[in-house]
């Protein structure tokens, strides 16, 4: 045996090894089979895909293929599965004494524990480099910065998970809670987040969407590192759908240096815990002493809060609430379910139901005294949480989505919206019990978005009702007036829902269906012209007609308007036809600025620029100018081609409100 003071043991590390070594090779059998033998058979067949037809490399495809491979999942499983074989003797009372009865020191048994664990889940991922470098070699596929990059953000996220899971195992006597520790370590952050957006979502003003803008930050290791350090790739194509240029980068390294750093802190840590443990320990829900009341009293605090805010959810989605007492439900929720928590985790903690004491109710009062005290603040919007709106040059673009959605990115137009967003929450307090002073009120909403120069998000959805009903306040008309008068002024439905190229393009395509009735088949038969007969410039002259009609419906204000008096998917509001009616428009020298794209992030789907978009124009019988263009210009002939949902509906038998569907 060697001396107690050193850090190594050899005998202790090839005992190590010879338990987990099995890991390691279905790891590397695992990193074979994904990388060098998947790029073999792929360039098996590289003259017979569509690779080189399309300008591909065997270089190109290897970087592809590295591209946003995942790393993370698999490191993460690989370095829980490899600690917990290693350190398992700490979670069996008689491994556990026996171990420590020996002649070697905790700091060897530690380290030798975290060395052997590091071989065994390196080593794979070197191994599986060098194999794939020798293949990219033989294939004549040049990527070995890409190979070689990856498997250093391999190595270094096992090495940060192995830290994470050591640490995980040295807080529990408990093999199972170790893991669910581990687990919890890797995402605290992001259910701490996750946590407070469940309680915004429910409880705060605007806040409904809340979840849909959680983003995974560094400290959700997992997700980050596989989508923000990686080898990505750039293409751009020529008219023939050939590869006309192709980069790549090797990104996130700041990460993978600080991610090494936190392993090694981590580790450090993790020692320390295990250093002064004691033996007895073993079997204990937490074994560390000062995590004990950070672990209940986090627990009571977080899903107590996330509890009581579903209990105000529910009871309001039972019958309205108005704001004041829907957070009074959740603030009295929030204290019985966290003093019931906090009473369960202590009995978890000591094994006993006997938790009661003078010094655990003063813990629980100091719960409870803070879980009262956050949702006050929370209640007041000290952190201005429901009144956030950035400053001006901090946006890259504001979108505002209701019944159609429009995307403004000039400074102007982000100013005019910041201040339409400003009057509306000015005077919050009628606004925001809308569904209950107004309940009888037709109503739908809206939402505001934001995105940020540096990518980030902030979203918000405001129920609202009908400004023209006679039942509302001129206060909440002044509120929500001047974001409709926006919307539906002509200039913006022309920019934001035609587009950018609404005043110079050409009308490539026309569509509009008639309707007549078979009573054969007991229902009604569409038709299109489709002017087959006719030349393209002709074609082209007959859409235009059409088109300038649409621009006269919507100067007038009978076209593409928003209201918050009625559901975007009533297919019987304002007389709409039932009738289809889409038109595209084109321009080969100007990029289509897509409002509806940008604001749903569909841009990366297809980084191309596109220079036409087909518009659907959903008419109504107010729309006289398009009809009659449509009827001039030979679309169709007889009024009777023309019906209205309504009509449809009455035709067919259906209830009012039901039937086909328009979106």
């Amino acid at each position: 045996m060697q001396s107690k003071t050193s850090f190594f043991n050899f005998t202790v590390f090839k005992k190590n090894i010879s338990r987990t070594w099995i890991v390691g090779l279905l790891y590397f059998i695992i990193l074979t089979l994904m990388q060098p033998v998947a790029f073999i058979i792929q360039m098996a067949h590289f003259e017979e895909y569509w690779y080189s037809d399309s300008g591909y490399t065997r270089t190109a495809c290897l970087y592809e293929s590295y591209a946003y491979r995942p790393n993370a999942y698999i490191a993460c499983i690989v370095a829980i599965v490899v600690a917990g074989l290693t350190f398992k003797y700490l979670f069996f009372k008689r491994d556990n004494y026996m171990v420590h009865a020996f002649p070697v020191s905790r700091k060897s048994l530690f380290f030798s524990g975290f060395l052997s664990s590091s071989v065994v889940a390196t080593v794979p991922l070197i191994l599986n480099g060098i194999v794939m470098t020798i293949v990219a070699a033989a294939e004549h596929a040049y990527a070995f910065d890409a190979i070689w990059y990856w498997t250093l953000i391999g190595v270094v996220s096992v090495e940060l998970f192995l830290a994470i899971a050591i640490f995980s195992l040295m807080t529990s006597g408990q093999i199972a809670t170790a893991v669910v520790f581990y687990i919890i370590f890797n995402y605290l952050y992001f259910l701490i987040e996750l946590a407070f957006r469940l309680m915004a979502s429910l409880l705060l003003f605007g806040m409904s969407e809340s979840l849909t803008s959680i983003s995974f930050t560094p400290f959700s290791p997992v997700v980050f590192i596989d989508n923000n350090c990686m080898v990505s790739t750039y293409k751009t194509y020529d008219e023939l759908g050939m590869i006309k240029t192709f980069t790549h980068s090797l990104d996130g390294g700041k990460y993978i240096a600080c991610y090494a750093a936190v392993a090694v802190v981590l580790l450090i840590v993790a020692y320390l815990l295990y250093k002064f443990k004691k033996l007895e320990t073993v079997q204990d829900f937490i074994s560390v002493p000062f995590l004990k009341p950070v672990f209940a009293v986090g627990v009571s605090f977080f899903v107590s809060m996330v509890a009581g805010a579903f209990v105000a959810g529910l009871v309001d989605s039972i019958h309205y609430q108005t704001y004041n007492s829907r957070f009074t439900i959740a603030i009295v929720a929030t204290l019985i379910i966290g003093c019931i928590i906090f009473l369960a985790t202590q009995m978890m903690i000591e094994k006993t139901v006997r938790v009661f004491s003078a010094k655990r109710f003063g813990m629980m009062v100091g719960y409870t005294v803070a879980a009262l005290v956050a949702m006050v603040l929370i209640r007041a919007d000290v952190f201005k949480v429901e009144n956030k709106i950035p400053s001006a040059n901090d946006i890259a673009w504001v979108g505002i989505q209701s019944n159609y959605t429009m995307v403004f990115t000039d400074e102007d137009d982000i100013l005019s919206v910041r201040e339409l967003h400003k009057g509306f929450l000015a005077d919050k307090q009628e606004i925001r019990d809308v569904n209950v002073l107004y309940k009888d009120v037709p109503g739908g909403n809206f939402t505001i978005k934001y995105k940020l120069k540096n990518g980030k998000v902030i979203l918000r959805s405001y129920a609202v009702v009908d400004t023209k009903s006679d039942m509302v306040s001129e206060a909440y008309v002044s509120a929500t007036q001047p974001i409709l008068d926006y919307l539906n002024n002509p200039a913006q439905i022309k920019e934001h829902i035609i587009g950018n190229i609404w005043n110079n393009c050409d009308i490539k395509e026309m569509s509009f269906s008639t309707y007549t009735y078979d009573e054969n088949l007991n229902d009604f038969v569409s038709n299109w012209e489709s002017f087959d007969y006719l030349t393209e410039r002709e074609k082209k002259a007959k859409f235009k007609k059409v088109y300038d009609a649409v621009l006269k419906d919507i100067d007038e204000g009978n076209l593409f308007t928003t209201s918050f008096g009625e559901d975007n998917y009533n297919p019987e509001i304002d007389d709409q036809l039932y009738n289809d009616f889409s038109f595209t428009v084109s321009n080969k020298k100007i990029p289509y600025f897509s409002d509806e794209d940008t604001y749903w992030d569909y841009q990366y789907m297809d980084p191309e620029p596109t220079y036409e978009r087909n518009i659907y124009a959903a008419l109504t019988r107010k729309c006289t100018n398009t009809l009659k263009a449509l009827k001039d210009e030979g679309f169709y002939y007889d009024d009777s081609e023309i019906l209205t949902y309504e009509e449809y509906n009455k035709a067919m038998g259906n209830p009012v409100g039901e039937g086909p569907i328009l979106y």
